[in-house]
């Protein structure tokens, strides 16, 4: 199993903290985005990394070779960075073998070793992605700026996603397993101008092929905004997330 990271983006939003640097190299509770999903891999043995970059080209694979996680990282670089962030996933497309199964990760979202492992274990038969899904919405940190879905319970098809959403049950988490199959609906969107991951989910819900994972209780939050930063710095379940995590 490999896990594309997606890294390519600015992150603009949270430059006033960042000071321009990859959003994956922010810092909570003593440890950097980066580290806590690589981490992550260690423990559920997918030893496989595919750091997409853009914006900036040099900043993690920097950080990185500092570091020893005993995974095979290799970087690729997004030069069409300030396009759709499905391009950084097309630009895997050659890492990836044709019968293979893979994850991807948004770079700055926090998350645990458990949430990782629901998702790589969920079963993609007759669907080409899951997604894993939060239903405790109540609980969901910026709503607002989530990315809304609408899930069957029973059966975890996904029957619509946009942030527009008026009628949700779940809040996607960021984290997917898709087939191979999926580069082929990014290369058909990309053709139309039009090739971000949740056209490329919409066209995979438009023929009923895509899944989601109820996450249940497992932590996630999206730290793109200055407030979710502050939030993450403030909390002490993340605090213990981290330090159990160091543990093991």
């Amino acid at each position: 199993m490999k896990l594309i990271i997606i890294a390519a983006g600015q992150g603009s939003r949270l430059k006033s903290e960042t000071k321009n640097k990859p959003k994956a190299l922010t810092t909570i509770y003593g440890k950097a985005i980066i580290d806590v999903i690589l981490n992550n891999c260690v423990i559920n043995r997918i030893d496989e990394i595919i750091i997409i970059t853009g914006f900036d080209k040099t900043s993690i694979k920097n950080y990185l070779s500092e570091k020893s996680f005993n995974l095979n990282i290799e970087f690729i670089h997004n030069n069409e960075w300030k396009f759709e962030n499905g391009i950084s996933v097309l630009k895997a497309k050659s890492a990836i073998k044709s019968n293979e199964e893979f994850m991807i990760s948004m770079s700055d979202h926090l998350y645990f070793a458990d949430m990782m492992k629901k998702v790589k274990e969920s079963s993609l038969s007759n669907r080409v992605a899951n997604v894993g899904l939060d239903f405790n919405i109540d609980g969901v940190f910026d709503i607002d700026d989530g990315m809304k879905v609408l899930a069957q319970p029973e059966t975890m098809l996904v029957k619509a996603m946009s942030k527009n959403l008026t009628n949700y049950n779940a809040i996607d988490v960021g984290l997917f397993k898709c087939n191979y199959d999926f580069f082929s609906f990014l290369e058909n969107l990309n053709r139309n101008s039009s090739c971000s991951l949740s056209a490329g989910c919409n066209e995979l819900i438009r023929q009923k092929l895509m899944g989601g994972v109820n996450i249940k209780d497992s932590f996630w939050l999206d730290i793109d905004t200055p407030d979710s930063l502050y939030f993450s710095r403030s909390n002490h379940q993340i605090s213990e997330l981290i330090n159990n995590q160091n543990a093991n």
